[in-house]
C-alpha cells in the first residue's frame, strides 16, 4: 500500500516535469525532405561546405533518378531493373540550426537510401551503408554549428543489376532531423512485448536502453504511461536509475480489459516514456503497442489471440508503378486500401526492409506482416547486389531491421532470407539463433528456406505449387507448419482474355525456362480446364496473360486456396504478387512480368475479385470478360461469375440464362451466344438477392472521364491526387479496348509526378503530360505544391471530347 502511494508519487511528479515544458525542447524530429539540391554524376569535392551547388536541380526527397530516366535494353540494369538507368547521384541540403547548447544532441536519420551512399555533414564523413535498404542514422553532434550547415550525400548506385527487381536510385525514403537532450532514449531504444493476454488482463514488459553523455553520474526517474487510442491512461510504471554512461530498465504494467490487436480490429495503444533528472524532463519517447498474443502450434495451425487464423497474404516489392521506388505516403496508403478492401489479412516484405511508414500504415489498418530481412546471404544472386556485403554487415543490418520493427503488433513473423542459393544447414542456424537474439517472441521463417531444420515455420515458393509437395514434406515432418512464402504464381493483363488454358511453361517460358520442361513437369501441375474448345479471343501478343483464371505457372489461385482451407498445418500464403511490380521481366521490351492481381497504375485486375470472393466477408460479385466484343455476335463467350454468395443467377438483356451454385471450383461458367446489350449477374444467399453486377456494350469512343479520390488537399508538398482517366462511349460507358493518346494539363498550385497505364509493353517516359489508354484507361498523379490555391486537371486527346475536373490545395 505504501509503495503504491510512493509510485503513484512518483508518477505525478513525472507527469507535471514533462508537462510543464513544450515536448520540442527535450525531444524534436523534424522532416528534412524539402529543398535538397541535386546533381547525376560523381561531383569531385561536394561534400565541402565551400562546393558551389547553386546550378544543381533543386528538389523534394522522396527521389528516385532512375525512374526518371528512360527505358532502354543496353541500361545496365537490365531484365531485372526493367531496363532503367542506375549511376551516380550527389544530394546536398542546407540545415539552419537556430539554438545551439551543450547539453543538445543531434542525429540525423535516413530511412532508406539506394545503395552504397556516403553522408557527410560540414564536411566530416560520418560513414557508409550499402544496404539500400536499412534505415540508418549519424550523430552530427560534434560536427554542426550554429546557423547553416551543410548535409552532402553521395549515393553510388554505378553497378548494376544490383538487384532481381527494380530496386530503384537515390534518397528515396524520407529524411529526418532528430533532437534530443544528453541523457536519452537512442533511435530504436525500446522493446515492448506483451504477455499473458486475454480480454481481461495483459502483462506488458518495456526495456529501454537509456544514454547518459553529460560525463557524470545522473539519477533518472523513468516514468512511463500506456495510453489507449482516446490518449487515457490506462497503465503506469516508475523507476529510479543511477546510471553512469548507458544502462538498460526493465518496467512491467497490467493493462485491464484490453482491446487486442487483430487484423480486424487493429485496436493501439502508446508507450509515452518520460526521462527526469531533478525535476526537469529531459526526454520523451513514444513506443507503439498493440496488445496481442501469437502462438504457432505446429501442425495445429498460427493463433493469434488464441484463435486460429489463416494468412490471406499478399507479397509485394516496394516500387509503386509511376513514382518508381520514392513512394509518397499517399500512395502507399491507397495502395494498402485496395488490398484490404479485397481482404487481404497478411502482407510480405519481399525480400528486403521496406518504409517504417509501411509498418504503421499496418498496426492502424490491420495487416499481419511476414518481415523480410534478405533476399539472399553471402553470395550475390545479382553480380551486384548486398551479398557483396553480407559478410561485413549482415549482423549489423539485421541488428537494425529487427529493432526498428520489433515493437509493431503488425510484425508476426520475421523472415531471414528467400531462395538463397546453395545455403547449408549451419549458416541458417547461425543466422536464426542470432535473431532470437534480438526477438524471441515471434517465430522465424525464410522463403524456400523449408530444406534446414532451424526455422520454425517451413517456407515454401514455387516448389510447394507442385502436386503432392506440402503434403509429402508434412508426411515427413508432422509437427513443422508450412507457410505459401511465395505461392501462388499466376499471370494477368488487365482486359486481356483467353479460353484457352496457358502454363507459363510451356506456352511462354521465363528466361530460365525452355518448353520441354513443361513434360517433365505436367503430371505435377494442378491443370486448369480450356473454357472453349476453340480459342474465341485470337491475335493477342502472347507477352499478354489472361485475364480468366486460366494462366498459371503450377497452381491456380482457386486450387490452391482449397489446399489452404483443407489443411490445418498449411498456414496460408503470399500470393506473388500484389501489384505489378517494375523489372524481373520475362526480357525487353516487357517491364515486368505481369504477376500482380493490381496493375502498375493501380487498376484492379479479374483476380483481384477473386480473391476477394475467397478472402472477403463482404457480399460481392464480379463478373468477367467486359461484354463489347464487336464482330463476335453468335459466338459463345465464357461468362465467368465470382462471389463469395451461395449462388448467382445471369442475365442478358433482361431475359434469365439459368441460376448456378458456387462449389469448391470457386466459380460458375456460362457459355453465352454474343449478344450486344447488357449482362448482369445477381448473387443470391438463401434465395434472396443480395448483390449484382452489370456490363453494358459500348458504342464507339466519344468523351473522356475523370475522376478523383480526393477533392481537397493541403498546400504541403506532400498530398497526391490519383486521377484515374477512362475512354467513354456518348453514354458514359468505359469502351474497353479504347488506346488513345491522352494529353493533360495541371493549372494551378500541382505537379505532376507520374503517368501509368498498366501496360508491361508501353516503355513511355512516367514524368511527362502525356499517356496513352490502356484497355480503356490511364491514370494521373499529381503532388501538391506549397501553395493554396484551385488546380485544374484536363484531359484531352484527337476525335474525343475532353473533360476536366477541380481539386481545391488548402
Amino acid at each position: 500500500m505504501i509503495y503504491s502511494k510512493i509510485l503513484s508519487l512518483l508518477v505525478l511528479v513525472a507527469l507535471v516535469a514533462c508537462q510543464s515544458v513544450d515536448i520540442s525542447e527535450t525531444r524534436s524530429r523534424v522532416s528534412l525532405d524539402m529543398d535538397w539540391r541535386f546533381m547525376q554524376q560523381d561531383v569531385h569535392g561536394a561534400e565541402q561546405v565551400s562546393f558551389d551547388d547553386s546550378k544543381w536541380r533543386q528538389l523534394n526527397v522522396p527521389h528516385d533518378w532512375s525512374i526518371e530516366g528512360e527505358y532502354n535494353e543496353n541500361n545496365p540494369a537490365g531484365i531485372a531493373g526493367a531496363f532503367l538507368p542506375t549511376g551516380i547521384g550527389w544530394y546536398r541540403k542546407q540545415i539552419e540550426i537556430k539554438e545551439l547548447h551543450s547539453d543538445e544532441k543531434f542525429f540525423v536519420e535516413f530511412d532508406g537510401v539506394y545503395m552504397n551512399s556516403d553522408v557527410w555533414i560540414n564536411g566530416h564523413h560520418l560513414g557508409n551503408r550499402p544496404y539500400g535498404y536499412i534505415s540508418f542514422s549519424y550523430d552530427i553532434t560534434p560536427y554542426i554549428t550554429k546557423g547553416n550547415n551543410v548535409l552532402a550525400v553521395r549515393v553510388d548506385h554505378s553497378k548494376a543489376p544490383s538487384g532481381r527487381w527494380y530496386t530503384g536510385s537515390g534518397i528515396y525514403r524520407h529524411v529526418w532531423l532528430t533532437k534530443t537532450k544528453d541523457i536519452y532514449i537512442p533511435q530504436w531504444g525500446t522493446f515492448v512485448i506483451t504477455t499473458k493476454v486475454s480480454s481481461q488482463t495483459a502483462n506488458v514488459n518495456l526495456q529501454m536502453q537509456i544514454s547518459n553523455e553529460t560525463g557524470s553520474k545522473q539519477l533518472v526517474l523513468v516514468s512511463s504511461l500506456i495510453k489507449d487510442a482516446a490518449g487515457n491512461v490506462v497503465a503506469k510504471s516508475v523507476n529510479k536509475v543511477e546510471m553512469a554512461r548507458h544502462t538498460e530498465v526493465k518496467q512491467n504494467f497490467e493493462v485491464k480489459n484490453p482491446l487486442l490487436w487483430s487484423p480486424n480490429q487493429p485496436n493501439m495503444y502508446s508507450v509515452v516514456t518520460s526521462l527526469i533528472v531533478d525535476g526537469t524532463c529531459m526526454d520523451h519517447y513514444i513506443t507503439p503497442l498493440g496488445i496481442r498474443s501469437i502462438e504457432l502450434k505446429g501442425s495445429k495451425g498460427f493463433f493469434l489471440n488464441g484463435q486460429s487464423i489463416k494468412f490471406k497474404g499478399l507479397s509485394n516489392h516496394h516500387d509503386a508503378g509511376p513514382v518508381g521506388a520514392a513512394v509518397p505516403d499517399d500512395v502507399l496508403y491507397r495502395r494498402l486500401k485496395m488490398l484490404k478492401e479485397m481482404g487481404c489479412n497478411a502482407l510480405r516484405t519481399t525480400h528486403n526492409p521496406f518504409s517504417p511508414e509501411f509498418y504503421t500504415m499496418c498496426d492502424t489498418m490491420g495487416f499481419m506482416v511476414m518481415d523480410e530481412a534478405f533476399d539472399g546471404w553471402w553470395n550475390p544472386k545479382a553480380k551486384h547486389d548486398y551479398g557483396n556485403y553480407f559478410a561485413e554487415w549482415w549482423k549489423r543490418d539485421l541488428t537494425d531491421f529487427m529493432k526498428r520493427d520489433r515493437n509493431h503488433p503488425s510484425v508476426v513473423i520475421w523472415s531471414i532470407g528467400n531462395e538463397v542459393h546453395g545455403f547449408t544447414d549451419e549458416e541458417q542456424e547461425e543466422i536464426v539463433d542470432f535473431a532470437r537474439g534480438i526477438d524471441n517472441t515471434r517465430p522465424i521463417t525464410q522463403g524456400r528456406g523449408y530444406m534446414a531444420p532451424h526455422i520454425d515455420i517451413a517456407g515454401f515458393n514455387g516448389h510447394g505449387e507442385f502436386k503432392g509437395s506440402l503434403a509429402d514434406y508434412h508426411k515427413r515432418h508432422p509437427e513443422k507448419a508450412i507457410i505459401g512464402t511465395e505461392i501462388t504464381h499466376t499471370l494477368q493483363t488487365r482486359g486481356v482474355y483467353r479460353t484457352k488454358t496457358w502454363y507459363r511453361t510451356k506456352d511462354n517460358p521465363a528466361p530460365w525456362e525452355k518448353p520441354e520442361h513443361f513434360a517433365q513437369m505436367e503430371d505435377k501441375i494442378y491443370k486448369i480446364d480450356d473454357l472453349s474448345d476453340k480459342e474465341v479471343f485470337t491475335n493477342i501478343t502472347p507477352r499478354y496473360q489472361s485475364s480468366y483464371d486460366n494462366s498459371i505457372v503450377r497452381v491456380g489461385v482457386r486450387h490452391d486456396w482449397n489446399r489452404v482451407e483443407e489443411r490445418d498445418y498449411y498456414l496460408g500464403n503470399f500470393r506473388w504478387t500484389g501489384f505489378d511490380y517494375l523489372g524481373e521481366s520475362f526480357n525487353w521490351p516487357a517491364r515486368t512480368a505481369n504477376f500482380g492481381i493490381i496493375d502498375l497504375a493501380g487498376f484492379p485486375k479479374d483476380h483481384y475479385y477473386l480473391y476477394q470472393s475467397l478472402w472477403s466477408d463482404k457480399p460481392m460479385v464480379h463478373l468477367l470478360p467486359h461484354w463489347t466484343h464487336p464482330g463476335k455476335e453468335g459466338v459463345e463467350i465464357p461468362v465467368v461469375v465470382y462471389t463469395n454468395c451461395e449462388s448467382a443467377e445471369l442475365f442478358l438483356n433482361g431475359q434469365s440464362l439459368g441460376e448456378k451454385n458456387m462449389g469448391k471450383e470457386r466459380q460458375m461458367v456460362w457459355l453465352v451466344p454474343y449478344d450486344a446489350g447488357k449482362l448482369s449477374v445477381v448473387a443470391k444467399s438463401n434465395g434472396i438477392a443480395i448483390v449484382e453486377k452489370q456490363y453494358v456494350t459500348a458504342g464507339e469512343a466519344s468523351g473522356l472521364s475523370i475522376e478523383v479520390d480526393k477533392a481537397t488537399v493541403k498546400s504541403n508538398n506532400i498530398d497526391v491526387v490519383h486521377c484515374e482517366i477512362t475512354v467513354v462511349d456518348n453514354k458514359g460507358v468505359m469502351v474497353p479496348n479504347a488506346n488513345h493518346l491522352i494529353e493533360f494539363d495541371v493549372d494551378g498550385p500541382a505537379r505532376i509526378i507520374g503517368v501509368e497505364n498498366g501496360d508491361i509493353l508501353d516503355l513511355s517516359p512516367h514524368k511527362v503530360s502525356q499517356r496513352k489508354a490502356f484497355n480503356g484507361k490511364c491514370l494521373l498523379m499529381i503532388q501538391a505544391t506549397g501553395e493554396s490555391g484551385q488546380i485544374e486537371i484536363t484531359a484531352k486527346a484527337e476525335t474525343l471530347k475532353g473533360s476536366n475536373i477541380l481539386v481545391l490545395c488548402e
